[in-house]
């Protein structure tokens, strides 16, 4: 198992062979990568992977993001470009759709609520919705990749497309697929924020570690546990400060309470120190 993340020699960076580590994918997959070389030759794939060098090289510290998309699709020789977006990010859309406008590409878009099906299609339950109550549609991936498909776009640009619907439209996509921008509500779009700053973020990522089999162990809820938090969502949600204050109560850790939530199928709201 190649290990690459956890290297500190990158030799195959400097071209230093000679120095790569035992765990380096160079050392026993020779004819994987000969394979991966031929690949390369295909017109097709040398026409993205040769175009994506020159993108990288011409404008590198120059060109934004959107800027690079256009100049590679330029190259590519791609006029029909297909959006797939997010209606959260429907305002940035209309922007983008703009400037692809502007610079001379047919652009075809799609909105991730098209079909307007309901989300208990998908077996989604009332308390299970952001905002139970109320209609909410599914997104729908799948049906934004084939309504590219039919357009024949040469091209897709994703903009916003939560984690999992990016995912399936990448799946059902004819086209090649590139990212304008990713999801993340919490950092404005910009995930590796929560990279960058590590130390503040380190006890919130913290808390989604796979439990040890003494903590699963810990987090079996008994059945007076279940039917108080039960009793205490009744409408299927529950904000951080009432299960803090139930976890009290129950004489028991607010991690208990958040299993238990989860067990149900309670949605937890307004957080406040990260302990759900």
């Amino acid at each position: 198992m190649s290990n690459c993340a956890n290297c500190g020699i990158f030799a195959c960076w400097q071209g230093q062979t000679e120095k790569i580590p035992d765990h380096c994918p160079m050392q026993d997959h020779q004819e994987l990568y000969e394979e991966a070389l031929q690949e390369y030759q295909k017109t097709e794939i040398n026409n993205l992977s040769y175009n994506a060098a020159i993108v990288e090289a011409t404008g590198y510290c120059i060109w934004t993001r959107i800027e690079e998309i256009m100049e590679f699709s330029r190259r590519a020789n791609f006029n029909k470009l297909g959006l797939a977006f997010c209606v959260g990010l429907r305002k940035e859309a209309r922007q983008v759709a703009k400037i692809f406008d502007n610079a001379g590409f047919n652009l075809s878009s799609v909105a991730c609520k098209t079909g307007s099906y309901a989300k208990e299609r998908l077996g989604i339950s009332d308390s299970q919705k952001v905002r139970p109550g109320q209609f909410e549609p599914i997104c729908n991936p799948i049906a934004q990749a084939k309504l590219l498909n039919e357009a024949g776009t040469q091209l897709n640009v994703l903009l916003g497309l939560c984690v999992g619907h990016d995912t399936l439209f990448i799946r059902y996509s004819s086209a090649p697929v590139t990212v304008l921008a990713v999801k993340d509500r919490v950092l404005a779009h910009n995930p590796l924020g929560a990279i960058y700053a590590e130390n503040f973020f380190a006890h919130k990522l913290a808390s989604h570690q796979k439990p040890t089999v003494e903590e699963a162990k810990e987090t079996e809820v008994p059945s007076r546990i279940l039917e108080a938090v039960k009793e205490a969502a009744s409408d299927g949600r529950l904000t951080c400060s009432a299960a803090r204050q139930l976890a009290t109560k129950l004489g028991v850790q607010p991690r208990t309470v958040g299993v238990a939530c989860d067990s149900l199928k309670i949605k937890l709201k307004a957080c406040e120190l990260g302990c759900f």
